[in-house]
C-alpha cells in the first residue's frame, strides 16, 4: 500500500499523516530481517522550518526480527527512530546544496511523495550493523575453539618441508 502526500501542502498547513506498513510489505527491509514480521508505525509531521523551508519531521516505531550476529536466534530489536528533513522543489537546488553530517537532511519534494520509500529507507538506515543480545555468548564449535586458543598454529606446518623459509 503506497502512501502518496504533497510535502509542500503537509508543510504549510502544519498537517501530520500517520499510519503502520507490515515489514513484508517492504521489500527491502524485509530481506535483511529473520523473518519479516513485525508493523511499523510512522508519523510524518509537516512543518516549516526556521529557515522558513517546507520540512517535516518523522518518527518511526515498531519491534522487528534480526538475527544475533553472536547465538544466531532471533532477536526482538525495538525501532523508534526520529528524522528530520526539509524539502527542494528540483535536483538543481538539491545538488547546489553542501552535504553536511549535521541537522535536517534535504530531499527532492513532490506534490506527489511517496512515503513508503522514505519509511523503509529510514528503517533499513536504523538498523544495526551487528545485531547482538545484550546477554548472549557466541556459540563456538571444537573447531572454531581450537582455532581462538593458538591462531597461528595452523603456520608451522605450512613452513616444514619449504627451504625458502628461514
Amino acid at each position: 500500500m503506497k502512501r502518496i502526500v504533497d510535502v509542500f501542502e503537509l508543510a504549510r498547513d502544519a498537517a501530520s499523516v500517520e499510519g503502520d506498513f507490515e515489514a513484508a510489505e517492504l521489500s527491502r527491509l524485509s530481506g535483511l530481517l529473520l523473518a519479516p514480521m513485525g508493523t511499523i508505525h510512522f508519523r510524518f509531521e509537516g512543518r516549516i522550518d526556521e529557515r522558513g523551508r517546507s520540512a517535516a519531521r518523522l518518527r518511526l516505531q515498531g519491534r522487528l526480527g534480526l538475527k544475533c550476529d553472536r547465538c544466531g536466534s532471533r532477536l526482538e530489536w525495538p525501532l523508534d527512530e526520529t528524522s528530520s528533513f526539509f524539502f527542494v522543489e528540483d535536483e538543481q537546488q538539491l545538488n547546489a546544496l553542501p552535504i553536511t553530517a549535521e541537522g535536517d537532511e534535504p530531499l527532492l519534494g513532490s506534490h506527489r511523495f511517496d512515503l513508503q520509500d522514505l519509511i523503509e529507507e529510514q528503517a533499513i538506515l536504523a538498523l544495526p550493523i551487528s545485531p547482538r543480545h545484550p546477554t548472549c555468548q557466541p556459540q563456538l564449535g571444537d573447531d572454531a575453539e581450537q582455532s581462538t586458543s593458538r591462531p597461528f598454529a595452523s603456520l608451522a606446518s605450512l613452513k616444514r618441508g619449504r627451504s625458502d623459509i628461514q
